[in-house]
C-alpha cells in the first residue's frame, strides 16, 4: 500500500521534526513547512494535517482555514490551552483532533495512525503493547453497578490514588448511563428512552449489550466505553460542553440531562477520544494520569467513512426538547 501525504506545518523546527518523526512512524509520507503560506497552491492539497499554533495565537488556525479543503482533517498541536480553547478549535468540521503539550509524540503518532489505516476502535491504541485489557458486558442499570465496582476495585489494586479513582467511577458512571440509556434508537433513528422519566429507564433493559475495557500502566489508567448504536456527533459533544462552560446558573442534571454528562467527562479526564462508525458502535476512550490531576490534553473525534454524512450534525441543547421529527428523516437523531 502507498504511503499517504501528510503535511506537518510548524514555526518551531525542533517541534516541527519530532511531529515529522512520528507521522513517519505512523506510516506517512511527510511535507514539512514553518507556515500554511508556505504551500504554493490557493487551497492546501492535503487530507492529513498536524498543525503547530504557538499560545496566544490561536487566531493562526482561524486564518488558515480558508486554505483547506472541505475534505481535510487537522489535528491541532498547542504547548497549553483550557477546556474553552479546545472546543473552539475544534467547531470547525475540518479541525478533529488537539494534542496539548507533553502529548505531542503520542498524540501525534496515534491520531495519525488511525487517520491513515482507518483502523478507529480499541483502547490498546492508547496503552503500551502488550498490557492486559479487562472487559465486562451489561446490558441494565444493575450491571452498570456491577461494572463499575469491578473497575473501581482494579483501579486500587492497581495503587491508584483516591483522587484519581474518584474520576474514573465519575467518567464510567456517566459513560455507561449514556450508552445504556441515550444510545438505543429504533429502526427510524428515535431514541428509544426519550420519553421514559429517568427513574424509570433503570428499570429498563438496553436493547443491545453494552461493554466497558479497562486498563491500568505505570503512568496511567484507560477505561473505554463502547455503545451499538453510532449515534453520537462531535457538534452535539462541543455544544453541550460549551452550554455549560458558559452558563450564567448553577450546572443541574435536569436542565442538562445526558449532556452534562460530556461535560464531566471532559474536566476528569486527560484524554478523551471519541470513535464513531454510524449506526455501527459508538466507542469513548479515556485516560487518567497516575499524579495530580492534569487538564484535558488529547481530544479526538474519529468518524469512520461509511455514512459519515448522518454524523455531521446531530442534536444541540437547543434542539434537545424540539420537535425532532426532521432529525429523525434525515436520520441524525444522536444521543
Amino acid at each position: 500500500m502507498s504511503r499517504r501525504r501528510v503535511l506537518a506545518i510548524s514555526r518551531n523546527l525542533d517541534q516541527l521534526r519530532r511531529i515529522v518523526a512520528n507521522l513517519e512512524r505512523a506510516g506517512a509520507e511527510v511535507d514539512a513547512v514553518r507556515a500554511p503560506e508556505a504551500v504554493q497552491s490557493e487551497v492546501i492539497p492535503h487530507r492529513y494535517i498536524f498543525y503547530a499554533v504557538e499560545e496566544g495565537d490561536f487566531g493562526t488556525i482561524e486564518r488558515a482555514l480558508p486554505k483547506l479543503r472541505k475534505k481535510a482533517h487537522t489535528a491541532v498541536v498547542v504547548p497549553r490551552a483550557k477546556l474553552e480553547d479546545l472546543t473552539t478549535f475544534l467547531k470547525d468540521q475540518r479541525v478533529n483532533h488537539v494534542i496539548v503539550g507533553e502529548e505531542l509524540d503520542r498524540g501525534v503518532f496515534v491520531t495519525a495512525q488511525k487517520l491513515l489505516t482507518g483502523d478507529i476502535f480499541g483502547i490498546e491504541k492508547y496503552l503500551p503493547e502488550g498490557t492486559p485489557v479487562h472487559y465486562v458486558r451489561l446490558r441494565d442499570f444493575q450491571g452498570r453497578g456491577k461494572a463499575i465496582e469491578t473497575v473501581l476495585d482494579f483501579a486500587e489494586q492497581s495503587k491508584m490514588r483516591r483522587q484519581v479513582r474518584n474520576a474514573i467511577g465519575q467518567v464510567c458512571e456517566e459513560l455507561l448511563m449514556n450508552a445504556l440509556y441515550d444510545a438505543p434508537v429504533d429502526e427510524y433513528g428515535q431514541q428509544i428512552f426519550a420519553e421514559v422519566d429517568p427513574r424509570d429507564r433503570t428499570k429498563s433493559r438496553s436493547p443491545k449489550p453494552v461493554s466497558i475495557r479497562y486498563a491500568a500502566t505505570e503512568s496511567q489508567f484507560a477505561i473505554a466505553v463502547r455503545d451499538r448504536f453510532g449515534r453520537l456527533a462531535k457538534n452535539t459533544i462541543l455544544s453541550y460542553i460549551d452550554k455549560c462552560l458558559h452558563s450564567p446558573n448553577q450546572i443541574d442534571r435536569k436542565t442538562y440531562g445526558a449532556g452534562l454528562g460530556l461535560y464531566l467527562v471532559a474536566n476528569a479526564a486527560a484524554s478523551y477520544i471519541v470513535n464513531v462508525a454510524y449506526n455501527i458502535a459508538t466507542e469513548v476512550v479515556c485516560t487518567f494520569d497516575r499524579g495530580a490531576k492534569a487538564p484535558l490534553r488529547l481530544v479526538g473525534v474519529f468518524i469512520h467513512p461509511g455514512n459519515a454524512e448522518h454524523l455531521r450534525e446531530g442534536p444541540t441543547p437547543e434542539s434537545a426538547h424540539a420537535d425532532i421529527k426532521p432529525l429523525i428523516a434525515t436520520g441524525n437523531n444522536n444521543r
